[in-house]
């Protein structure tokens, strides 16, 4: 899917040491993309919305959400809709605009709250580039039914910098963390945040922050994990303004490895 192969995308890295030994393991917020996509747009840019379940190590909560990014040269609308007993559709969602893309090194990209779609509802994600004068939907989505609840995670915009990506990777698998930043460039109030994905690979992320200029690292999230059935996670927010560094890390059954800082 297209959308799955600009996130994936190959960035400078800079090799690191161990898990610093403080690292609490969590669990984070994983999702599974498998569920469906919407694309609109000519080859090399699209704008994209990924439906994804609830991670099933929360208990499969029965809840969607979408991921929408865009490397359009023009903006794009994305929202989701429900249809409860097979009735009409209906916007359940913020419609959120992403500004035009900035190449597949720098998108905007953004993810949705999490919308019940269990039993006796179905869910979709929608798109809208501007120049374009119908949605495209993708195909509805009804999950197995569940009390567990998903956790509120659900982000801003944030540009995705694929420049700023480390990968690792073993037999079939691979593992990304990428860097995303609140604004495009540096400025005092700007926050990063982590976007981890595993395809066949168990691996864990988080995000480091320096105060001198790189010269000493430290943990700024909780370690978070992706399991190998094509999962993400989304870490929390951490403040990398003006006289601050921030990178992501990741790491399987090796040595770390970390993006270059931002």
């Amino acid at each position: 899917m297209m959308a799955v192969t600009a996130v994936g995308a190959a960035g400078a890295i800079a090799a690191g040491g161990s898990v610093p030994a403080l690292a609490a393991t969590t669990s984070g917020v994983r999702y599974n993309q498998s569920l469906g996509t919407a694309v609109a747009g000519p080859d090399g840019t699209e704008c994209a919305a990924i439906v994804m379940s609830a991670a099933a190590s929360a208990g499969s909560p029965a809840y969607a959400s979408a991921m929408v990014t865009n490397t359009l040269t023009n903006a794009c609308t994305s929202w989701l809709q429900n249809s409860v007993n097979d009735g009409a559709w209906t916007d359940v969602s913020p419609k959120q605009s992403l500004p035009a893309g900035q190449g597949l090194n720098n998108y905007p990209w953004y993810k949705t709250a999490n919308y019940y779609a269990g039993p006796g509802t179905r869910i979709r994600a929608c798109i809208q580039p501007a120049s374009v004068t119908r949605a495209i939907c993708t195909g509805p989505v009804s999950l197995a039914a569940s009390t567990a609840a998903p956790a509120s995670d659900a982000t801003s915009v944030y540009y995705a910098r694929n420049g700023e990506t480390a990968n690792i990777s073993a037999g079939p698998g691979v593992c990304s963390a990428y860097l995303s930043s609140s604004t495009m460039a540096k400025a005092a109030a700007s926050q990063v945040n982590m976007v981890l994905h595993g395809i066949e690979m168990t691996c864990t992320g988080w995000l480091e922050s320096s105060a001198d200029s790189g010269k000493t690292w430290e943990q700024a999230t909780p370690t978070y994990s992706a399991f190998p059935n094509i999962e993400w996670a989304f870490s929390s927010a951490v403040a990398d303004g003006t006289g601050e560094l921030a990178r992501a890390c990741v790491q399987g059954t090796a040595a770390k490895v970390c993006t270059a800082p931002w």
